[in-house]
């Protein structure tokens, strides 16, 4: 193999991060990144202003806390039971959530979110809070 290829790089490490470039933003903004607090022992999701923007809810509902059902009823109905399932195998296992799915809003509109989170466990490690990020990962011209 010569070095004349364009995508020729000597060093696997290279072209990871090469390939990878189109998905990275290496200009993080604050303003598109939601936080929330998923309280599961009293079933209550609090979301700061992105995140409610994002799943179409009223500000003051989503930071008095809303119930997890009423965020699933905000989650398009292709991609609910892969949400439900993904957020069930995670919270039994205690594990990283990561997870990519679009969200309905009211005005019909599809909004794509990415939502990361970690959860808080006990000390007999059951889980009692998730608290994590959401950002609209939906194409820039389909963004609200």
């Amino acid at each position: 193999m010569g070095g004349t290829h364009p995508f020729y790089f000597s060093n696997p490490i290279d072209f990871y991060f090469v390939s990878q470039r189109r998905f990275m933003n290496p200009v993080l903004n604050v303003k598109q990144v939601g936080f929330y607090c998923w309280d599961i022992t009293n079933d209550r999701f609090y979301l700061d202003e992105v995140c409610a923007e994002l799943f179409g809810i009223p500000l003051r509902q989503a930071m008095q806390g809303i119930s997890i059902f009423q965020m699933l009823e905000k989650v398009d109905i292709g991609h609910r039971n892969h949400v439900i399932e993904t957020a069930l195998t995670t919270l039994k296992a205690a594990s990283f959530y990561h997870q990519e799915y679009a969200v309905r809003r009211d005005d019909g509109s599809i909004s794509w979110i990415r939502t990361v989170g970690r959860y808080l466990v006990d000390e007999e490690n059951i889980p009692f809070k998730r608290m994590g990020t959401m950002e609209e990962i939906s194409p820039p011209n389909l963004r609200h």
